[in-house]
């Protein structure tokens, strides 16, 4: 059995990463280091394991996805959402997972088609501009029913996995990682009745891009550039079939991760 594992080097220093490859190798696990960006081909791989914050976990969605492995993640340096343990229970948790005694949290992937490229992304799909002085102009159509246009700096389709993510920096609802849905919030937008819709799992998006001013715009599939649109270009999204597995200890109280995380509902007289 083979871990495969991504890891954010510069925040883990190589005497660390020593230390942590042979706490991995005592548990009867041999070690794969994956590079960041096409999906990691190790032979019998059972488990990925990453060691950094969410956008380390991000980097590993493509080879859970294709390889049907479960990512059990360790916070590095970092708010970590994806993120499930702390690197000082390696051990412990190592034990746990060869007992069998870890949950698994499936989250589903959303499917996003331009170009005649297939990309899937666990936190969102961004499109936004490329010129710091010129809005963009898109129009939106859900199940091919009337489009609404955006004016504004860009868009984000998020999962409800990244609800926490961009999308809520943006405005977006912060989202039960168990619900069945997605959601569309622009980003800045100067028509100030858009804001950020949260639709069903089951809709289909068609964007069209109206005007870009001359300028192309930028797409990012979980952070990572994807490729350029220009006026006229089309984008379909829609949720996936296609699931990641999270493995956590425990049931997740998404409100105590927020609470941890963000500091939500803010400080009570109570709490000083």
């Amino acid at each position: 059995m083979k871990a495969a594992v991504f890891c954010n080097r510069t925040r883990i220093t190589s005497v660390t990463l020593d230390l942590l490859t042979r706490e991995i190798e005592s548990h009867g696990l041999g070690v794969h280091y994956c590079v960041d960006g096409s999906p990691c081909q190790v032979e019998d791989a059972t488990v990925i394991i990453t060691f950094g914050g969410d956008g380390t976990v991000l980097k590993a969605v493509p080879t859970a996805y294709t390889r049907d492995l479960p990512i059990m993640s360790f916070r590095v340096g970092s708010v970590g959402f994806l993120a499930s343990f702390e690197i000082s229970m390696l051990h412990a948790v190592l034990d746990l997972f060869l007992q069998n005694a870890l949950q698994s949290s499936e989250r589903a992937l959303m499917k996003v088609s331009f170009k005649d490229e297939v990309h899937y992304s666990l936190n969102d799909f961004v499109i936004e501009r490329s010129s710091p002085s010129r809005t963009v102009t898109f129009t939106v159509s859900i199940d091919g029913q009337s489009s609404y246009p955006v004016v504004g700096d860009g868009i984000i389709f998020s999962t409800n996995t990244g609800s926490t993510a961009y999308s809520m920096a943006a405005g977006g609802a912060l989202v039960d990682p168990e619900a069945h849905c997605f959601q569309i919030t622009p980003i800045c937008p100067h028509n100030p009745f858009v804001g950020s819709l949260v639709l069903s799992s089951s809709r289909r998006i068609r964007l069209e891009v109206a005007q870009d001013k001359g300028f192309p715009m930028e797409t990012y599939v979980d952070g990572i550039f994807s490729g350029k649109l220009s006026k006229g270009d089309t984008v379909e999204v829609q949720m996936s079939k296609k699931k990641v597995r999270l493995l956590r200890e425990g049931n997740m109280d998404f409100v105590a991760l927020l609470k941890k995380k963000l500091a939500f509902g803010g400080r009570l007289k109570d709490d000083i």
